[in-house]
């Protein structure tokens, strides 16, 4: 029975990089037929926080990602990581380490200053038990090392194949901190032991940790997981997806109206060898598959993102897309007048304005100050929507268009700058009969009092 994890860390809101590592460990296990288990990481006492617990839960759920186990939390289990770490130390496998802040400073600039790596100089590896004893007894600090004395490691990685690390990668690391809480390497290798955990799937970063998680489970005497490293989202600067490149944060692509069904449907698609672009959930989970993710970069392309959400609004039900957009049934008609100009829901809603409000935009403005005849049309347009008879589009541009001293583009230009109040926008047979003549008029009357003060 397969059975898979998603441990983020409550110290932040999620990122778009830990939405994609929960993307693909929800459609393995839907995929599969497995268990999704959510475990919460929050041994960083002083940067874990509920509010981002809560935080990180609200957006998968949002994203459509449901756990069948959890929310475990590392934090009500501190119990178990240290007998499991006394029960390294029973069998010789970990040591009490008494080393100081300042000591262990030292040996790593004397491993620098040699043309070494900064590593652990053993000084308390081999101290006698009656010393650790007497240390321990006088109050001393300490922390628990793990006896790293593993060959070399190799493992079978599901997205990159055959990996393996050289004799002494694995150095004596910490598993117990000063304070008795443990290290994350201990943590996660309790917990995926205890819980049955069959695969890990997560990010390219962890790599270096395997070989040191594969260590401590055959220290335990227990068998590891199957691993899979999926490549981190970079910028088109081809450096780690970080703020400086905008939006990295499922909350913000939610504030900004991507809706949820095209993140999902991106995150899912980048970075796989598959010919589909635009999958519902359940088709993602059955093409699902650890060999058709690319082992190469993945670089986070908010233009195809963009691309993904226009596509959905464009296909999304015209009564799913008004509930998704917050608006009322007696929006539909004019939602359905704009969806296909919008690239978001935020933009959707910007559209909207085109039926409410009369002023125009200050490119518009511009327009209009630099053309000729503007004037005249405006008051020849306000004419024609002022009389008793209701005027159709194609009275309006059919009576207009007779003028012979205007470009059709720049007629066509003015007629949307009155009916739109925007330089751009879904054509204007379709949206003229949704907007009001007061606002045609309105935003008239704005120009020509501009225009002729």
């Amino acid at each position: 029975m397969v059975k898979v994890r998603f441990a983020p860390s409550p110290t932040g809101h999620l990122h778009i990089g830990n939405a994609k590592t929960a993307l693909y460990n929800c459609l393995f296990a839907r995929k599969t037929g497995g268990t999704f288990v959510l475990r919460m990481e929050d041994t960083d006492r002083e940067r874990s926080e509920a509010t981002y617990e809560r935080s990180i839960m609200d957006d998968l759920a949002w994203l459509g990602i449901t756990w069948n186990e959890g929310p475990v939390r590392q934090s009500e289990r501190l119990e178990l990581y240290a007998a499991h770490a006394k029960l390294l130390m029973d069998r010789g496998l970990a040591y009490k380490c008494f080393c100081t802040e300042e000591e262990l400073a030292a040996a790593r600039q004397g491993s620098l200053g040699k043309g070494e790596p900064p590593r652990y100089n053993g000084k308390c590896r081999d101290l006698p038990a009656g010393e650790a004893e007497r240390l321990a007894g006088e109050g001393r600090a300490f922390t628990v090392r793990f006896r790293a004395d593993a060959g070399p490691i190799a493992f079978h990685d599901g997205i990159r194949g055959e990996l393996s690390f050289p004799r002494g990668h694995v150095e004596d690391l910490i598993i117990l901190r000063h304070d008795g809480t443990p290290t994350y390497n201990l943590a996660v290798v309790v917990d995926d032991m205890l819980m049955g955990i069959t695969d890990v799937i997560r990010g390219s970063d962890h790599i270096a940790n395997t070989p040191k998680q594969i260590a401590l489970f055959e220290a335990l005497g227990a068998a590891p997981p199957r691993y899979a490293h999926h490549s981190l989202l970079i910028g088109a600067d081809r450096k780690p997806l970080s703020k400086r490149h905008g939006a990295t944060r499922v909350m913000d692509f939610r504030s900004m109206g991507i809706v949820r069904a095209a993140l999902v449907n991106y995150l899912c698609t980048m970075g796989r060898n598959t010919a589909a672009e635009i999958m519902d959930m359940d088709e993602l989970a059955r093409t699902f598959s650890l060999d058709s993710i690319s082992a190469s970069d993945n670089i986070f392309d908010r233009e195809k993102l963009l691309w993904f959400n226009r596509e959905y609004l464009k296909r999304m039900p015209l009564d799913e897309l008004v509930e998704e957009a917050g608006l009322g049934a007696h929006e539909a008609d004019r939602v359905s007048a704009v969806r296909e100009n919008a690239s978001t829901v935020s933009d959707l809603k910007d559209y909207l304005n085109i039926f409410t409000r009369p002023e125009l935009d200050e490119r518009v403005l511009t327009y209009l100050a630099k053309t000729d005849g503007a004037g005249e049309i405006a008051r020849e347009m306000k004419g024609l929507l002022s009389g008793d008879v209701q005027v159709s589009f194609e009275d309006l541009a059919g009576i207009i268009g007779a003028r012979k001293d205007l470009r059709r583009k720049d007629l066509f230009m003015i007629l949307r700058a009155f009916v739109t109040g925007r330089p751009d926008g879904p054509p204007l047979k379709d949206v003229f009969p949704l907007v009001p003549v007061s606002i045609i008029t309105g935003r008239i009357e704005a120009y020509l009092n501009r225009h002729e003060r």
